[in-house]
């Protein structure tokens, strides 16, 4: 765990408010945006990210607390999973999993957090290509040979379909990189 995690769970354990200040202030924005692009209001985001805290403040309580990974991942985690059981209920299906049972800190926990977060970042980055770009790589990951690609998209060869290939993955690369999510789940 790191230094700035550290602060950010004494915050939350001591009730400092300059702490769960700097919490919002850092993490809020992009837990807004996600239960925004999840069909969310800024309410629903409000409630969500306040319970999520109240969770992690719980466990910390609870003594059996330990953070294995980033204080990010733990809070996006919590967060998902509190929208998807509201999402859930108004859908009127029924919950299968017990509410204790989302919330428990088990190995392994954090590292299917950052996956699925990382393939969102991908996915998201993804969409920002042009649309031959998105089909050059589609193409690609599903295995197809280079020389059904050039024929498929009508492309002039097999070095300029290789050539628009490697340009895509560039580009891919870069939005990822670029996206803050990326950065804050490298640097944990």
């Amino acid at each position: 765990m790191g230094q700035q995690d550290q602060k950010y769970i004494l915050a939350i354990q001591h009730n400092d408010t300059r702490g769960l200040q700097a919490i919002y202030q850092v993490f809020y924005p992009r837990i807004q945006r996600f239960i925004q692009q999840n069909g969310g209001s800024l309410a629903d985001a409000q409630d969500i990210f306040q319970e999520a805290l109240v969770i992690i403040f719980k466990k910390i309580k609870s003594g059996n607390f330990t953070l294995s990974s980033g204080f990010y991942t733990l809070l996006y985690g919590i967060c998902r999973n509190l929208w998807g059981n509201q999402l859930q209920k108004k859908s009127r299906t029924e919950v299968t999993l017990l509410s204790d049972y989302k919330y428990t800190i088990e190995p392994g926990f954090e590292s299917l957090i950052e996956a699925a977060e990382e393939q969102q970042i991908f996915w998201d980055a993804f969409k920002k290509l042009s649309t031959d770009c998105q089909q050059i790589l589609q193409l690609f990951f599903a295995k197809v040979k280079m020389a059904k690609i050039v024929e498929e998209m009508q492309l002039s060869s097999v070095a300029y379909a290789k050539k628009r290939k490697f340009q895509c993955k560039e580009k891919l690369v870069d939005f990822v990189k670029a996206d803050t999510r990326y950065l804050e789940l490298t640097q944990n």
